[in-house]
């Protein structure tokens, strides 16, 4: 089968993307392994800018195909659409109990100079495992439940 532009062009991004991803990582490692000091260096400013970049990407682009997504759905059959409403609101409320759960503390960290000890960063910090918990528990139980249910359930 012939393969058209439209298959090649983001073949070739992903493939870039993951060079430069091998090549920051190894430049880190073969730098940062022979480095006795502590301090941050560019191999690590350049591999934490290259991991922000791509998780941007990642985020602008789920949006914006999920809207697309949506309003396709939307035109097509509404009620489903609204299903997807619910679940962004369930998304949303679980977001913000976590927040509510979350504590913004101080923390008494020995040595530590940064900034981001304050009330903001750690309500997002608690936030953000908080829902990773709930998340992959509710991911393990809905791994169970489905194992439990095939053998109950009755063959055809």
């Amino acid at each position: 089968m012939k393969r058209s532009i439209i298959t090649k062009i983001p073949t070739g991004v992903l493939l870039f993307c993951m060079l430069i991803t091998v090549a920051l990582s190894v430049w880190f490692f073969s730098v940062y392994i022979n480095q006795s000091s502590g301090g941050e260096s560019p191999e690590i400013s350049a591999l934490l800018s290259w991991i922000f970049f791509l998780l941007i990407i990642t985020l602008c682009a789920g949006l914006i195909f999920s809207l697309f997504n949506y309003i396709h759905i939307w035109k097509e059959n509404p009620k489903k659409a609204l299903r997807f409403v619910a679940v962004i609101s369930v998304c949303g409320l679980l977001l913000l109990i976590n927040w509510l759960l979350g504590s913004g503390n101080p923390l008494p960290i020995v040595g530590y100079k940064g900034s981001e000890n304050t009330y903001l960063w750690l309500k997002l910090t608690d936030m953000l495992l908080y829902t990773i918990y709930v998340l992959l528990s509710v991911g393990i139980i809905a791994l169970l439940a489905g194992i439990v249910w095939s053998y109950f359930k009755k063959p055809n």
